[in-house]
């Protein structure tokens, strides 16, 4: 039975999360298995999310009867398992009576962290979301930075800039700012945003060296998803002043 390098960065990812949602769910009060169910939604949505919207950016080449291959094959898109995770578990939380700005805030290091062993998954199956070629951009460096994926999924034989690794160093950053904030941060929602505007800052950045071609005024899809991120993560620290989180959420302490 093969194991996927990218599937199993993907679990190891998810794995972190858990580990770092059930930390900070419990410092909260938060029940028991919240976090386990909520991970595991979380997982099932990133996956569906993130095939279906990159399905939809490639809508010729599942024409015809390679409509069967949507859920097979390499292709995912970070933004469309962002969205239908924050729906999916914001529907979840409401059922179990849990104010959405509170678990968005305590699980957004997790986010950040399962970005990063998502690049490194990117790196290890060469899915084609490397860079442009080194001597284009100039550059001379010597490999990991710079190097040629002939056997990855999307193959390339041309020496070309590694931008999984630079977004997982970024991750690496980012998810220790996080952890460095996340108590020290007492209006809700204002993590999660510095979260969506770090990294929308980081991917717009990064895209400039990337091979995703230009959706309008020579920026990529990417890059416009990014300023709606930065958009409305600054929406979300003018809008947390008047955000009231019910003090019942104590009721899921444990007695003492």
């Amino acid at each position: 039975m093969p194991v996927n390098s990218y599937g199993l960065l993907l679990v190891c990812g998810f794995f972190c999360g858990y580990l770092l949602c059930r930390r900070e769910f419990k410092y909260h009060g938060f029940p028991a298995d919240f976090a386990a169910t909520f991970v595991s939604l979380a997982m099932i949505s990133a996956i569906v999310g993130s095939r279906l919207f990159h399905v939809l950016e490639h809508l010729d080449e599942y024409s015809g009867r390679r409509w069967v291959n949507i859920f097979a094959g390499s292709g995912f898109s970070w933004y469309g398992g962002v969205v239908l995770v924050i729906i999916t578990t914001i529907w979840y939380a409401r059922k179990r009576g849990i104010h959405w700005a509170t678990f968005i805030d305590a699980a957004s290091p997790a986010c950040a962290i399962g970005y990063g062993f998502g690049r490194i998954g990117c790196f290890l199956s060469g899915d084609g979301c490397y860079g442009q070629p080194c001597a284009r951009l100039g550059l001379s460096w010597p490999a990991p930075l710079c190097m040629a994926f002939p056997t990855g999924a999307i193959p390339t034989s041309e020496i070309v800039f590694n931008t999984p690794l630079i977004e997982l160093a970024g991750a690496i950053l980012l998810f220790g700012h996080l952890q460095y904030m996340q108590r020290r941060i007492k209006a809700p929602v204002v993590l999660f945003a510095q979260m969506l505007i770090i990294h929308s800052v980081m991917r717009f950045a990064v895209e400039f060296i990337r091979l995703n071609p230009p959706l309008a005024l020579g920026l990529s899809q990417a890059q416009w998803l990014s300023i709606a991120g930065v958009g409305i993560g600054a929406y979300l620290i003018k809008l947390s002043p008047s955000i009231q989180i019910p003090v019942e959420k104590k009721k899921f302490s444990k007695k003492r």
